[in-house]
């Protein structure tokens, strides 16, 4: 028989060894379950969170919303000025044009007929030129006011024809069924005054921005390449380059105008050839060549395009101008001859001073010989 105690121990061993691995396996279980929610519960807080956030965030503002929110603001303000002005500006000029034609009639039939005193009648020519000048300042109230509405009438008719922020104009003004001028005019105005807030049109009045931010940005300008050949002509090389061009053009009009044409521009071709040439060797002279270069040589370079252009024609107006032209070819090359010989006079006089302090200073300085006395020369 088994002993007890034995017994007693032995069961006591075991459920106390049970008991104490189930109170772990619950704890355990607690444990976990407490980080779980712990982990879904932050989870969710965090969604929430950024769901906050989100809806704080504005949203951008669609396209239609846009165009209720602006049509409001126009009815509100703008139009509804415009009613105001047109029905009180009507009203009024009615009400006081018709008193002002009534007090005028009154006027130009008199007092006798009307059987009042010149005293009261002198009234009536006062009460109308009071009352004409209102009923004018009336009516100017009331034809702003209509123009006011139809400027607005115009524009809620290009915004609601608008689907997006970027518009055609043509096409918006095709659409709204309103001629592209006053479409255009319309969408200026709008732009200048704010009633198209961030608004833009491109230069070539083609597309309407009613967000500016969409407007592309001008191309910058490419930089001209840097040369060694851009830097500018001085004037008196202008001159030379305008010059040698006038002197091949010369050449080339040779053998189109007839002989004695001919004959003129070869003798031109030389004189102008030496003033040219003169002018770079004396550069300080250029002014007086101004109007030699600005006007005489553009001139006589028109003239002769004209003869050229008659063509071969035979006819006896064409053949008077050709004449004419040589004519004139002939008087111009003595002017050139005499400026060139005007040139060379102010340069000789300039040299022959210089020449005469020049010898006073060689003299003075014992640097010349006196030849008469060395070979016995004087008499």
């Amino acid at each position: 028989m088994p002993d007890n105690k034995h017994n007693y121990e032995y069961n006591y061993e075991y459920n106390y060894e049970y008991n104490y691995d189930l109170g772990d396996v619950i704890d355990n279980a607690v444990e976990m379950g407490s980080k779980i929610g712990s982990s879904v519960l932050g989870s969710i807080a965090d969604a929430l969170e950024q769901a906050g956030d989100a809806m704080g965030v504005k949203q951008p503002d669609s396209f239609s919303a846009w165009k209720r929110r602006l049509e409001r603001k126009w009815k509100n303000g703008g139009q509804s000025v415009g009613v105001a002005l047109t029905a009180v500006g009507w009203t009024f000029t009615g009400c006081f044009g018709i008193t002002a034609l009534v007090l005028g009639i009154l006027t130009a039939v008199g007092a006798g007929p009307l059987g009042l005193s010149p005293q009261d009648f002198i009234a009536l020519p006062i009460l109308t030129a009071v009352f004409t000048p209102a009923t004018l300042g009336f009516l100017f109230m009331a034809i702003v006011g209509m123009k006011k509405l139809t400027y607005f009438s115009r524009l809620r008719k290009l915004l609601r024809a608008a689907n997006d922020w970027t518009c055609d104009l043509p096409a918006l003004a095709r659409k709204a069924q309103i001629k592209q001028e006053n479409a255009y005019e319309t969408v200026a105005k709008a732009v200048a005054n704010g009633d198209l807030p961030n608004a833009a049109i491109s230069d070539d009045y083609s597309t309407l921005y009613l967000d500016d931010s969409l407007l592309p940005s001008a191309p910058e300008p490419a930089a001209a390449p840097q040369t060694a050949s851009a830097a500018p002509l001085t004037e008196a090389e202008q001159f030379q380059r305008e010059g040698v061009d006038f002197l091949n053009y010369l050449k080339a009009c040779c053998g189109r105008l007839g002989s004695d044409a001919d004959e003129e521009l070869v003798q031109m071709r030389k004189t102008c050839a030496s003033i040219l040439g003169f002018v770079h060797n004396h550069p300080e002279q250029l002014g007086r060549v101004r109007r030699f270069r600005e006007y005489y040589l553009p001139t006589t370079r028109k003239l002769l395009d004209t003869a050229q252009g008659l063509g071969d024609t035979d006819t006896a107006n064409a053949a008077e101008i050709r004449r004419d032209i040589t004519g004139i070819l002939h008087t111009l090359n003595q002017a050139y001859a005499k400026l060139y010989d005007t040139l060379l006079q102010d340069v000789s006089m300039d040299v022959s001073t210089e020449i005469d302090t020049l010898e006073t200073m060689l003299r003075q300085d014992g640097l010349t010989h006196d030849f008469e006395s060395d070979f016995n020369t004087r008499s």
